[in-house]
């Protein structure tokens, strides 16, 4: 039996057209016949694909119209990726590739059946709007330098102003430059992924090493915030390649995401174990969790409701720069939220990236130089933490 309730809140803005069918039958607790749902589906204009067990059941017309080959009957491990297949929550949205393109997934699970309904992810910017980027983002470098210097000459002497307002407005200002600087990282790289010239660095390190080395700088400064930041592994080691820096950023930006939300008794964990040969990295909070009504719009940039941007914070460009990472080294990045007991994002990818012959490219600059030591983590969580946490410098 399909869990309408489920589809209806991850669609909401499309529903107002089946009022009179949900009066007569869902208020009443009626059941929805198979024929009934293909139907509803049918109406829709996102493509919407049925599974029952390992095999398609139904699909609509904008599903065939995206994928000619698609038949019932066939193995949904042709189309959608195991990763996906694999979530056995009631309900999710995920970021994928599928036929080499990127889809947000939205999965309403029922008994014996998950209806996936599949979103292209606009990925093209014209070269007005690149050009538009490159200037802005120039135009900031600039005076994010003046801003760094300022601070660079003023840091130092903090101790010896004796007017708590000054020093207030000093820490101020050094929050605002890393503030600016996150912004200003954020849309290079959404520049860089729109326009195609993305690329890895591919290093080979040990995953448990380099997730709780993380965790434990992370927890440094989510202490002020009244919060702790676990890190759990049912291994001693994992060896992988990944883009460090890359990683890093993609993981921070799910951690922000989650201390935003969480009270002074909450928590956060990240835990990674492997299935296979892909590596899984789990972000869980016990904050308020995400209403299903807005799960659709996580990985829209732009586009969501306010308080669909108010999940990734600022302008939207977080959570579309870590899926974007996340599908540089082939993997999945899904969401799963519950209104009682927090969300979960969960990045599945491969211990060996495709393509890789075992040559590791070397990075242009080592990561622990480039970033300054704890100050890359500062620039990322800068929007979370108390003007106390820009006190001074971390080298």
């Amino acid at each position: 039996m399909y869990r309408f309730d489920l589809w209806k809140d991850l669609h909401r803005d499309k529903f107002q057209n089946f009022a009179t069918l949900e009066k007569r039958h869902w208020d009443k607790g009626d059941s929805m016949t198979d024929k009934q749902i293909s139907n509803l589906f049918s109406m829709q204009r996102e493509a919407v694909i049925g599974v029952g067990g390992t095999a398609v059941a139904f699909f609509n017309a904008a599903a065939l119209r995206q994928f000619p080959d698609l038949t019932v009957g066939m193995s949904a491990a042709d189309l959608l990726p195991s990763a996906v297949l694999g979530i056995e929550e009631e309900s999710f949205s995920a970021s994928a590739t599928i036929k080499e393109s990127p889809y947000t997934i939205l999965g309403a699970r029922t008994e014996g059946m998950v209806v996936y309904t599949l979103i292209p992810q606009e990925q093209e910017i014209d070269q007005q709007e690149g050009r538009l980027l490159e200037r802005v983002s120039g135009t900031m470098r600039r005076t994010l330098t003046v801003l760094n210097m300022a601070t660079e000459f003023l840091m130092p002497l903090i101790d010896r102003i004796e007017d708590s307002r000054q020093r207030a407005n000093l820490t101020i200002l050094n929050k605002a430059y890393y503030q600016l600087q996150r912004l200003c990282d954020n849309l290079d790289y959404f520049f860089r992924f729109s326009a195609g010239q993305a690329r890895l660095y591919l290093e080979e390190l040990d995953l448990v090493q380099f997730c709780g080395d993380l965790t434990q700088s992370v927890d440094h400064f989510a202490k002020r915030l009244g919060t702790r930041v676990y890190f759990q592994a049912d291994l001693t080691h994992l060896r992988a390649s990944i883009d460090q820096q890359k990683m890093t950023k993609l993981l921070l930006n799910l951690i922000s995401n989650s201390l935003k939300h969480l009270g002074s008794d909450g928590s956060l964990t990240l835990s990674l174990t492997r299935q296979g040969e892909d590596a899984i990295l789990t972000v869980r909070d016990t904050g308020h969790g995400i209403d299903s009504s807005h799960i659709r719009e996580v990985f829209t940039q732009y586009k969501g409701s306010q308080s669909a941007t108010d999940i990734d914070g600022g302008v939207g460009l977080g959570l579309g720069i870590a899926q974007e990472i996340a599908r540089l080294h082939g993997g999945t990045l899904f969401v799963t939220s519950d209104a009682d007991r927090g969300t979960a994002v969960r990045l599945r990818i491969p211990l060996i990236q495709a393509g890789d012959s075992g040559v590791l490219q070397e990075a242009p600059l080592p990561y622990r130089e480039s970033d300054g030591g704890m100050q890359f983590i500062l620039t990322e969580l800068s929007d979370v933490l108390d003007d106390g946490a820009f006190l001074g410098k971390y080298y």
